[in-house]
């Protein structure tokens, strides 16, 4: 028998499992003799180990996308086995939970952390909250959250911003991207991961912290070379510290990305393109944007237009001061480098199909 009343005086989660990016399982390391402050100790669990128990992992995936961590027997069967009619489905679900629970969610404290209920005579396999099973994704939603609360009491939301924009990583659930139960939680991730970075734009650039918003700009173009909130966002912000330039090398590489992917720019980022190429200074009014002619051969004379918010209303925010010089977190000029060229991306395939 464990000792229960030890496990509730633990302060830090068994296992941590690692979805953004490449994707790993961690358990904690006991320390009998380690110091209140001291921080916990996670050992990775060997790839080996559970590389090779597709349904067991397809199982816990898909717990850990559903609301609560929970699902029935009958759900569980029809994301993992769409078609199973093939197949003696309920007898490889308690095989794969087998597996789940003697060898990958095991632990020495408690056992194993995959919980199997009864409900109104229906079987339900449930994983435990953060204070168990740490997950860095839902850390990230929290984060997000006490963020936006913090913000409200008026309180700075910076640090929390910054601590969820660590643990975005990379994509989530990156070996299962056209897994058809992965897709409603992959859009809610990848919204936050959207409003992390924008908000701490807006942030920095209140703060006139301009480098630092320069970076997160293209660390996100660089990521994703066709994500055109960001893209339109620092060509403005480029445009503001005369870097011209720059910025239609960017507008002329996202768009090389896109028809690779038989796509265009958008007609708001064609035409913010065009303006910058004839020469026009673009100023932030609040939620507006105004094109002033600006006194070169290729400007015309008298032009005057308004500009309004970009896709998805992402540029409202407070006044950028031009004129500064964008600066890295090292102190030193931050400028534009060719970005890494990527896959064509392709829709959501139905769960068992490979992308051709």
């Amino acid at each position: 028998m464990h000792d229960m009343g030890e496990h509730n005086r633990t302060e830090h989660p068994l296992m941590r499992i690692i979805t953004l990016g490449e994707f790993a399982l961690e358990r904690l390391v006991p320390t009998p003799s380690r110091a209140p402050d001291e921080p916990p100790l996670y050992a990775r669990v060997a790839r080996s180990e559970w590389s090779n128990r597709g349904p067991a992992m397809a199982l816990l995936k898909v717990l850990l996308c559903r609301a609560n961590r929970r699902a029935s027997r009958d759900e569980l069967i029809e994301a993992i086995w769409p078609d199973h009619e093939a197949i003696n489905a309920p007898h490889a679900l308690d095989s794969a939970a087998s597996v789940l629970r003697r060898h990958i969610l095991r632990t020495s404290e408690v056992g194993s952390l995959l919980l199997t209920l009864r409900s109104g005579g229906e079987t339900i396999f449930k994983l435990p909250g953060q204070h168990r099973l740490w997950v860095d994704a839902d850390a990230l939603l929290s984060l997000v959250s006490q963020a936006m609360r913090a913000e409200c009491r008026g309180q700075n939301p910076i640090p929390l911003l910054e601590e969820a924009y660590a643990l975005a990583r990379g994509e989530f659930l990156e070996d299962d991207v056209y897994a058809a139960w992965a897709q409603p939680r992959r859009h809610t991730i990848n919204g936050a991961r959207h409003r992390i970075l924008f908000k701490l734009v807006d942030l920095y650039l209140n703060d006139e912290q301009v480098g630092l918003a320069e970076e997160l700009l293209f660390a996100a173009l660089e990521e994703d070379p066709a994500d055109e909130d960001a893209l339109c966002r620092l060509m403005i912000l480029l445009v503001e510290q005369e870097r011209r330039q720059e910025a239609l090398h960017l507008y002329q590489y996202s768009e090389d990305v896109l028809q690779q992917e038989q796509a265009e720019p958008a007609v708001y980022t064609r035409e913010l393109a065009r303006r910058i190429r004839q020469g026009l200074v673009l100023r932030e009014q609040r939620a507006l944007y105004t094109a002033v002619g600006a006194q070169t051969p290729a400007s015309p004379e008298g032009v005057q237009s308004e500009w309004r918010k970009g896709p998805g209303g992402s540029f409202c925010g407070e006044r950028v001061r031009p004129m500064i010089v964008a600066a890295s977190r090292r102190g030193q000029t931050y400028r534009y480098r060719p970005l890494r060229r990527r896959a064509r991306r392709q829709a959501a395939l139905p769960c068992g199909l490979s992308p051709e």
